[in-house]
C-alpha cells in the first residue's frame, strides 16, 4: 500500500537528527529541570497534611531529587555539545529519568504514589525523539523497574493481588504509552518532511515565477481583495510612473501620480461591474518621452470574490511594433522572392540594351539607351541588396589586421567608385585586430563610405576612417564625414529598411550594415559631432570584445 507518508525518511536512517528532534530534546531537558524543582518544593511540606504519611523514606527522596536536579542542569547545559551523538545522549537522559523517578517512587511509597505518573510521562517524552526499538527498550526498562518495586513490596508483606495488578497495569501503560507516542511522533516527522519538501518546491516555484514576471515586457500587478498591491514588476512601474512604493487601488487618494489614478478608476469600474473573471479596457497614460501612451488593461480575477486579482498592462505601441516587425519580415520574404525572379529578366534586358546601344547612331536614341542602362544598374543594385539581406550567411570567426585590410580595401573602393582618393583619410590609433568576417566588413564599409562620400564636401580628407581603442578592450571603427549629417527627425529611422533621403538610393544600405554587424556580435550607431568640429557625422562600429 502506498500513501503520502511512505516516501518520507524516518529519523532512524538520518546520520544527524532533524532540527525538530533537537528542539524536542531541548524542551525535554528544560522540563526535566522544572520537574526536579517541583519535586524539591514538596520536601518542606513533608510535615504538613497527608504528604508526610506517603513518604516512606524522606531522606532518600530528598537525595534522589537533588541528584536528579543536578543531572537535569548538567544535561541542559551540555545539550549543544553532543548533537552528533544524539541517540547516545538520549539513552543517558532517558535512563537517568527512569532510574531517578523509580528511586523517588520507591521513597514515596511505591506504586500507589503519584510519582509513577511522572515515570510514564518521562517515558513518553523519551519516546517522542527515539526510534521504535529504543522506545520499546525504554518501556521494558520502566516495566522492569516497576516489577522490581512490586517485588520489593511483596517481600515487605504487601497485598499480593493489589501489587501484582498495579504492576501489570503500569507495565502495560508503559508499553502502550511508549509505542503509541513513538508512532505518532514518527508520523508527525513524516508529515513534517512532506511539508518541508512542499515548502521548498513552493519557494522554488515562486522564485522562478518572480523572475519570469520581472522579465516580462507586459506590466503585471497582483491586487488583493482589499485593493492593496502585493506584487508589481518593473514594466508596470515604468508604465505607471511609480517608484519603489506600491499605492493601494482602493480609495480615492491621489498618491502614485496621474497614471496610478487612471488605473484606480479603471479598477473601480471593473469592481462595480461585478469583477468578472476576464475583462479588458484601455486607458491613456503619460508617456516617458512626452505625450500619451495607450495602455491595454486586462483584469484576471479569481472565481471567489475574496481572491487576488492579476492586472495585466500592455503598451499598445509595443503591439504595433511587433505587428510592424512581422509585416517587415513578410515583406522581406516577398521582396526576396520578387528580387530572385527579377534578376534573370533584368540581366536579359541589360544585355539586350547593350547590344542595341552598339548599333544606335542617333544621339537621342543613344541617350535613351544610357538611361535604360543606368536604371537597370540601379535595379540590379536593389536586387543585390535585397538578396544579401535574405541570404545572410553565418559570420566566419576571423581576426583581421585592420591596417593591412584598409591598405588593400581603400584603393579597391576608389577604383570601383571613381572617387577622388584625396577625399578619404585613414587614421590608425591602434594595432589590435578586429574580430569580424572579412566579407561582411568589406560590405559594411562599402555602404558607409558610399554614404559618406555622397554627403561630404570635396575637400581633402572630407571622409575619415578611424580605428582606435577608446577604453581598455573597447575598440571602435569610425567612418566620419564633414557633411551636414542626418536631420534630428530622421535619426530614429536611419537603420530602418527602405528609408532613404536620396532619390536614387535603395534605403537598404544602413539596414544591411546593421544586420551584418549584428551577425558578427558587433554594434553600429550614429554619432554627431560638435558644430565647430570638422566631422559632424559619424557611424561607429564597436566589435565584440576579446
Amino acid at each position: 500500500m502506498t500513501t503520502g507518508l511512505d516516501p518520507a525518511p524516518t529519523p532512524e536512517a538520518a546520520h544527524f537528527p532533524p532540527a525538530s528532534y533537537r528542539a524536542a530534546l531541548r524542551w525535554l531537558a528544560t522540563s526535566r529541570v522544572a520537574v526536579a524543582l517541583l519535586l524539591l518544593t514538596f520536601l518542606p511540606l513533608q510535615e504538613v497534611g497527608r504528604f508526610a504519611a506517603r513518604l516512606d523514606d524522606p531522606v532518600l527522596f530528598e537525595r534522589a531529587a537533588v541528584v536528579y536536579l543536578l543531572a537535569a542542569i548538567v544535561f541542559l547545559s551540555t545539550l549543544h555539545r553532543f548533537h552528533a551523538r544524539f541517540h547516545s545522549m538520549l539513552v543517558v537522559h532517558a535512563l537517568t529519568d527512569l532510574v531517578a523517578l523509580a528511586t523517588m517512587m520507591h521513597a514515596a511509597g511505591g506504586l500507589r504514589g503519584g510519582v509513577v505518573v511522572l515515570l510514564i510521562a518521562a517515558l513518553a517524552g523519551a519516546a517522542i525523539v527515539s526510534t521504535r526499538r529504543m522506545a520499546a527498550s525504554f518501556a521494558a526498562v520502566a516495566t522492569l523497574l516497576v516489577l522490581l518495586e512490586a517485588g520489593w513490596a511483596l517481600l515487605r508483606g504487601g497485598e499480593v493481588e493489589g501489587v501484582t495488578v498495579m504492576a501489570g497495569l503500569v507495565g502495560i501503560a508503559c508499553f502502550a504509552t511508549a509505542m503509541t507516542v513513538n508512532w505518532l511522533a514518527t508520523r508527525l516527522y513524516a508529515q513534517e518532511q512532506i511539508a518541508s519538501r512542499r515548502g521548498d518546491d513552493l519557494r522554488r516555484q515562486l522564485a522562478v515565477t518572480s523572475r519570469v514576471v520581472a522579465e516580462l515586457q507586459q506590466g503585471v500587478l497582483i491586487v488583493g481583495a482589499d485593493g492593496a498591491v502585493t506584487t508589481m514588476n518593473p514594466a508596470a512601474r515604468a508604465l505607471l510612473g511609480v517608484g519603489s512604493g506600491a499605492p493601494s487601488l482602493a480609495g480615492g487618494g491621489a498618491e502614485g501620480g496621474s497614471g496610478w489614478a487612471a488605473l484606480r478608476r479603471a479598477y473601480a469600474r471593473w469592481r462595480e461591474d461585478g469583477a468578472r473573471g476576464h475583462a479588458e479596457s484601455e486607458i491613456d497614460l503619460p508617456a516617458p518621452r512626452g505625450g500619451t501612451a495607450r495602455i491595454r488593461l486586462r483584469f484576471l480575477g479569481g472565481d471567489d470574490s475574496g481572491g487576488d486579482t492579476v492586472v495585466m498592462l500592455e503598451d499598445q505601441r509595443l503591439i504595433e511594433e511587433r505587428a510592424q516587425q512581422l509585416k517587415l519580415a513578410s515583406m522581406g520574404r516577398l521582396s526576396a522572392s520578387i528580387a530572385h525572379e527579377v534578376r534573370n529578366p533584368l540581366a536579359a534586358i541589360r544585355h539586350a540594351n547593350s547590344l542595341l546601344a552598339e548599333r544606335l547612331a542617333d544621339p537621342a536614341l543613344a541617350r535613351l539607351a544610357r538611361i535604360v542602362e543606368d536604371n537597370t544598374v540601379r535595379i540590379d543594385r536593389i536586387v543585390g541588396d535585397v538578396l544579401s539581406i535574405a541570404r545572410r550567411e553565418r559570420a566566419a570567426e576571423e581576426s583581421i589586421d585592420l591596417p593591412s585590410f584598409l591598405k588593400t580595401f581603400v584603393p579597391e573602393f576608389v577604383a570601383a567608385s571613381g572617387a577622388d582618393p584625396r577625399r578619404i583619410a585613414v587614421r590608425l590609433e591602434s594595432d589590435r585586430p578586429i574580430r569580424f568576417d572579412s566579407n561582411h566588413l568589406r560590405q559594411v564599409l562599402l555602404n558607409l563610405l558610399g554614404n559618406a562620400l555622397r554627403y561630404a564636401s570635396s575637400d581633402e580628407g572630407a571622409v575619415l576612417v578611424a580605428w582606435r581603442e577608446r577604453e581598455p578592450h573597447r575598440l571602435e571603427l569610425t567612418v566620419a564625414d564633414d557633411g551636414p549629417g542626418l536631420p534630428t527627425e530622421m535619426l530614429e529611422h536611419a537603420f530602418e529598411p527602405f528609408f532613404t533621403t536620396e532619390s536614387r538610393g535603395t534605403g537598404l544600405g544602413l539596414y544591411l550594415a546593421r544586420e551584418l554587424c549584428s551577425a558578427n556580435a558587433a554594434t553600429i550607431r550614429y554619432e554627431t559631432g560638435a558644430p565647430s568640429a570638422r566631422y559632424r557625422s559619424a557611424f561607429v562600429i564597436e566589435p565584440q570584445r576579446d
